[in-house]
Order: structure tokens, then sequence, then C-alpha cells
């Protein structure tokens, strides 16, 4: 939704970064594989090659250098994808929270966050319901 904000070299690294999260559960869900596949298209990378995947730790240390604004479109894109199966478990939650930390996000502008993309969820399926009620 936000992701044309960022820089190119910022988009790669959200890839990444979007790439690591959807593993997070264990499995990667076909909701999941869908969101991703969105992402690179609206990063206008749909072939993307994932490289740094053994590195996310380094991928975070750049994507700390990004303005605060885009910092904030990250998490919420990653929210997007997190909560894409509806369910948020324990590993996402720690790594959304470590993320935070590293971008300087307080945790509780880390909630509005996640509250803000679990509503435009709903309103998203209430307008498929309302569209394809018989």
């Amino acid at each position: 939704m936000y992701l044309s904000e960022l820089s190119v070299a910022e988009r790669k690294n959200f890839l990444e970064l979007a790439y690591c999260t959807m593993g997070l559960n264990g499995t990667y869900k076909e909701q999941e594989k869908a969101i991703f596949e969105s992402f690179t298209h609206e990063c206008g990378m749909p072939s993307y090659q994932l490289k740094k995947q053994d590195d996310i730790d380094g991928v975070i240390k750049l994507l700390t250098r990004s303005e605060v604004k885009n910092r904030r479109i990250i998490l919420v894109e990653l929210f997007g994808i997190v909560l894409a199966d509806n369910e948020f478990c324990e590993s996402e939650t720690e790594f959304m929270l470590k993320l935070a930390a590293a971008f300087d996000i307080a945790e509780f502008e880390l909630k509005r966050l996640q509250r803000w993309v679990e509503a435009m969820n709903d309103l998203v399926h209430e307008g498929f319901s309302l569209i394809m009620k018989d």
C-alpha cells in the first residue's frame, strides 16, 4: 500500500524482511505467499531474487538508517503479511517487538500500527462480504 514511498534499496531490504517474516510461524502459508507476491509487484520487482536471508540482522541494521516514516511503513506492511493468516504467534510477536525496538518505535506505537492493520483487514473482508452477498 505504501511501499512506493521507499527507496529502491529499502524495497529490496523490505522484501528480504517480508520473506523472513512469512516463515516465523514455521510454514509459508498460501495467504502469505500471495501477499508477498503482491509486495514484489508493488515494489516494481516482480522477479526479485532473495539474497540476504542468511543476514536478516544486517538487513534490519540497514533499515534502521531509514527515515522514521519509512520505518513505520515497513512495520505496517509487515503486519499485513504477519496477520494474513489471522494468527499472531509468539515468534511473530517477538520479531515485531525486536524490529520496533531496532527502529526506535515505542511498543505502544507498534500496537497502534497493528490495530490499524487489523481494522483495515476487517474492512476489506466486510467489503467483500457486502459485494459477494447473494
